[in-house]
């Protein structure tokens, strides 16, 4: 089993190591932020007294590059997605820009890496700066001969986007245990410093799983596939914890007040319905299109 010794991981912002990796955190040699500056001043405020006050167990290996947020977040059309090389297709100028700069701060600190782990290539939950890190890092492996291994965490909002990538993940995967009190102890350090850009509820899985990407997928076509495609013990995000817009946020209130009318095993058999009622929407979509 991979220990991830010699590995480093890379993540788009502060909050996403503990997030997305938690249960490798111990393992990795060195964590790369990508960004940190933002438009939201209280959250900037506290990403800047966290990183610069050293206060994260992890804060040693801790680099950050940076990069200024291009703000794209929600800017794509994530029911017809349309990746990039720097990305997905988006109006932002920015989010173009920064994928050359995170490219060649990126390229100099994966030298000797022989692991790198970092975001999927839908974005967990469906984030486009999550999206663009690991079209950078895909875009070094030939260079830098290393290899990539992702997180399987995915989205209805995702599910599409998804099925795009079916060639680029490898048969390889590994699964770890998470820490649910280091990730709280960490979850309070982001929140008492107003840096937690997540839900104040969420719960961690017991496990994540990694998947190694297939180092033949820099010459893969991104190709929809007919049935939408999940692998093997992959954690689901269930989007009522993600507050997108003022209708999701109504959304959230209503998925949850109904949680509290159906026993559990019965909301999560509702769950899996409107999961495969959006497959066959997405796969509509394509079709028609």
């Amino acid at each position: 089993m991979i220990d991830f010794k010699n590995s480093v991981l890379v993540v788009a912002h502060p909050d996403d190591e503990i997030l997305w990796f938690s249960s490798i955190l111990e393992n990795v040699s060195k964590i790369i932020i990508v960004f940190k500056g933002t438009d939201n001043k209280r959250v900037l405020f506290g990403r800047n007294n966290i990183l610069n006050s050293k206060i994260l167990p992890y804060a040693n290996k801790i680099t950050c590059l940076k990069i200024e947020e291009s703000n794209v977040l929600n800017n794509s059309n994530w029911k017809m997605p349309k990746p990039t090389i720097y990305g997905m297709k988006t109006s932002s100028i920015k989010y173009k820009e920064n994928y050359s700069e995170i490219k060649k701060k990126l390229s100099k600190s994966l030298v000797g890496f022989k692991n790198v782990i970092t975001h999927n290539p839908w974005g967990e939950y469906g984030h486009e700066e999550h999206v663009q890190v690991f079209r950078v890092t895909l875009s070094l492996l030939s260079e830098l001969n290393f290899s990539i291994w992702v997180p399987g965490y995915f989205s209805e909002r995702t599910f599409g986007m998804m099925s795009l990538f079916k060639e680029f993940i490898s048969k390889n995967f590994v699964n770890k245990n998470i820490n649910q009190q280091f990730c709280q102890n960490i979850k309070s350090i982001y929140t008492d410093n107003g840096a937690w850009t997540w839900s104040d509820d969420y719960n961690w899985p017991q496990v994540e799983t990694f998947y190694e990407v297939d180092k033949n997928s820099k010459n893969s076509g991104i190709n929809f596939t007919k049935t939408p495609h999940v692998w093997n013990q992959m954690n689901y995000i269930q989007m009522f914890k993600i507050h997108l817009t003022h209708f999701s946020k109504i959304r959230s209130k209503a998925i949850q007040f109904v949680q509290l009318l159906f026993p559990k095993i019965l909301f999560d058999i509702l769950i899996k319905k409107y999961k495969k009622i959006k497959s066959k929407q997405t796969r509509a979509n394509y079709k028609s299109k």
